[in-house]
């Protein structure tokens, strides 16, 4: 839990970032994500795919308010084959799990109005089945690979987690405009999850690979 004034600094950051990235018109947001989608797939996708020698295990999520979309890349992901999962909240709100999306469709309004996968459509992840990347989004990102997300700690509890049930390796990769990076370090904490890298609209940024 964040203590009072690390909590107030956070806050703050979230406040003016949001004010950064609800500057960018729909048009900028659209051109942005699009670019940033072609850059992670050819600088990161295929070359895992090459790497692996078979479809990818994919987790994105769709965008809400002004947040950059990975729809673009989604779309691309199931026309390659990969297996792509997107981020539920759990019926007792305590963390996320993984759902299977067949589709572009399969995304309906959850809490906070945030999308999320339909239950009714979108099936668990398997236990077994692979998770080579994951999108993470957020409010601001820096050079060296802190995060603010929005305060739940939802995608550190799943980070935390996949780290203790698996050993199969996992990219944790930010996915942000260029806008949100700043320069400034971020306030953090012990239970943060590690990013491997941070794909903008300018490129990826590459942290070290880790085993998860």
């Amino acid at each position: 839990m964040e203590n009072r004034a690390a909590g107030a600094v956070k806050d703050e950051w979230r406040r003016r970032m949001a004010e950064v990235r609800d500057r960018l018109s729909q048009a900028e947001r659209d051109r942005m994500s699009a670019k940033l989608c072609a850059l992670l797939e050819s600088g990161a996708l295929s070359p895992l795919r090459r790497e692996l020698g078979r479809p990818l295990g994919v987790c994105a999520y769709a965008p809400f308010r002004s947040e950059a979309s990975p729809l673009p890349l989604v779309e691309a992901c199931l026309n390659a084959g990969d297996r792509v999962y997107a981020t539920r909240m759990r019926t007792d709100g305590e963390g996320l799990e993984l759902r299977e999306l067949g589709g572009l469709s399969d995304w309906v309004a959850g809490k906070w109005g945030v999308p999320e996968p339909n239950p009714l459509c979108a099936p668990l992840m398997e236990a077994a089945a692979p998770l080579d990347l994951v999108l993470v989004p957020g409010i601001a990102f820096n050079a060296i690979g802190g995060r603010l997300g929005y305060g739940g700690g939802y995608y550190d509890r799943l980070y935390a987690e996949r780290r203790r049930e698996t050993q199969a390796g996992t990219l944790w990769i930010g996915f942000a405009y260029s806008a949100q990076i700043i320069e400034e370090a971020l306030p953090s904490e012990a239970h943060d999850l590690e990013l491997d890298g941070l794909a903008t609209d300018e490129g990826i940024v590459w942290f070290g690979r880790r085993d998860s």
